[in-house]
């Protein structure tokens, strides 16, 4: 057994965004998509031409209570670089407004892994994403994990679960599936632990970081390093617990720990393994949180050695302001040997992200405005549909907006290589069919500007703009602008939270 210096070793470069590959997008107008029930109280899964969320047909579930649907998505390749999976949907009760129970009701997603040689491994499970009672409300989400490299991976499973109090219908519709190449990662790696070849560790080192029965093993004499074994307990259980505690890792994005083991089964028979994997963090905004991921099957052949990974992810929603500990714990049927093990997290570049914003209205502050008083209404509203914190109100009348704005003061010279908006959105009233925009405008002192737009269309429900636009970094920068505009000739009720603005500099001015 090999122990690296627990110290952590940065190294940071200039990073760039990664590229966005669509795997599948359905729309369920020819089909259900082999969209298929893994369990449930589901009495029909079908096509339905009735108020559709968007086109002509959409998935209808029906359901007497509780239910999960999945959809395999097919991958077949083995990851050059920690890569980005994102799954967008959008999701409609047609009939929650006639329930008799009062409350939102929460949507779950999850996502599995299947790697070729059959293991699998949670790797994301959502927190529960809020359906309102709003009528005729639509709802869209995305949820997103990172895919570890240097593994063959065969498809990703995304679960939709929800408990239904009612009977009703559930429309999904526009799932979209894809993957972004996330190159940076393999640049920008604080180690933790790594156990290697360089230096030798004694077991009271190792007992510090692992607890149970464990024992350094020379089983293959000189020529090998030795391995770190697991034995049985005081209550005969073959189990370990690993853990690194008082990180506090400021992160940005993207985020992720990742935890590649090597297992060895020296028996001469198979050997059933259970592993998870655990980290606690404060989520930006929103508070504290965790994040697991667990393999559901691992088996280890006779003799065999297999390399495990294990992805503790923060990117589905908000950023992590800071990871304080994490775990993993492995049991076996019988004694199994760990030969390797090596932990590491995505950081941000050493320049870091600037904030111009960083708002929950908790406090009551108002950061947008207004040039149409007289037809734009901004206000805090203490019970919002998002929970029961506060919130920013806009009631937008036709082709009016709100705004924030921020100029660069002219005696500061600032650049950028890419600026990042996040903020919920609740729109209470609109008109379906009719846009309403979140628009990201960049001006320069150099002249010109660079606009980006995310355009919601469905009418009342929930969405979120977490966006990151690349921006010139030759320009300096002169203002930016954010804008909720009612696009269109009807009026608009937006209702904002969790509203964050930053922006990366280049590595060198």
């Amino acid at each position: 057994m090999q122990l690296k210096s627990l110290a952590l070793i940065l190294s940071s470069i200039f990073t760039t965004q990664g590229q966005a590959q669509m795997l599948e997008k359905l729309d369920f107008e020819r089909s259900t998509e082999q969209v298929e029930v893994n369990y449930g109280d589901v009495t029909a899964i079908e096509q339905t031409n009735v108020n559709p969320i968007s086109g002509s047909y959409s998935l209808k579930v029906s359901a007497l209570s509780h239910f999960e649907i999945m959809r395999v998505f097919e991958i077949n390749q083995t990851l050059s670089n920690p890569t980005q999976f994102k799954v967008s949907f959008d999701v409609q009760l047609p009939e929650i407004q006639n329930s008799k129970y009062q409350g939102n009701t929460s949507l779950y997603t999850s996502l599995m892994v299947e790697f070729d040689d059959g293991s699998q491994m949670q790797v994301y499970t959502s927190e529960g994403d809020n359906i309102s009672q709003q009528p005729h409300s639509i709802h869209s989400f995305d949820v997103a994990t990172t895919l570890p490299s240097g593994k063959h991976i065969k498809q990703v499973t995304a679960y939709w679960s929800t408990h239904l109090l009612d009977e009703m219908p559930v429309l999904f519709d526009n799932i979209e599936a894809q993957l972004t190449d996330n190159s940076e990662h393999d640049s920008t790696v604080i180690q933790h632990f790594l156990m290697d070849h360089t230096t030798t560790a004694t077991i009271e080192q190792l007992q510090q970081r692992f607890s149970g029965n464990i024992m350094l093993s020379h089983e293959y004499g000189n020529s090998h390093a030795p391995s770190l074994q697991i034995n049985a307990d005081s209550e005969g259980r073959y189990r370990t617990k690993f853990e690194l505690s008082n990180l506090f890792i400021v992160h940005s994005t993207p985020n992720y720990i990742a935890t590649s083991l090597t297992l060895h089964n020296p028996s001469t028979e198979a050997v059933e393994v259970k592993l998870s994997g655990q980290a606690y963090f404060n989520r930006e905004l929103t508070g504290q949180a965790n994040t697991t991921s667990r393999y559901d099957r691992l088996t280890l052949a006779p003799n065999a050695r297999k390399t495990v990974p294990l992805m503790l992810d923060f990117s589905d929603d908000y950023y992590t302001s800071g990871i304080s500990s994490m775990q993993f714990e492995i049991e076996a049927e019988r004694s199994i040997l760990i030969d390797s093990a090596r932990v590491h997290t995505a950081e941000i570049r050493s320049d870091g992200a600037f904030y111009q914003v960083f708002n929950n209205y908790d406090s009551g502050h108002i950061d947008f405005t207004t040039q149409y008083p007289e037809d734009v209404s901004i206000s805090i509203e203490s019970n919002s549909q998002f929970n029961s914190s506060p919130s920013l109100k806009l009631a937008l009348s036709p082709w009016r907006q709100a705004s924030y704005s921020y100029f660069f003061p002219w005696g500061e010279t600032r650049f950028a290589t890419q600026i990042h908006t996040q903020l919920d959105a609740n729109i209470t009233a609109a008109t379906y069919g009719k846009p309403v925009q979140v628009c990201t405008d960049v001006y320069y002192r150099t002249g010109g500007k660079d606009t980006f737009c995310e355009v919601r269309t469905l009418g009342t429900g929930r969405y979120q703009i977490n966006e990151m636009y690349p921006l010139d970094p030759t320009k300096p920068l002169h203002r930016f602008l954010i804008r909720v505009r009612s696009f269109s000739s009807s009026p608009a009720t937006v209702n904002i939270d969790n509203f964050s603005l930053k922006y990366w500099q280049p590595a060198f001015n």
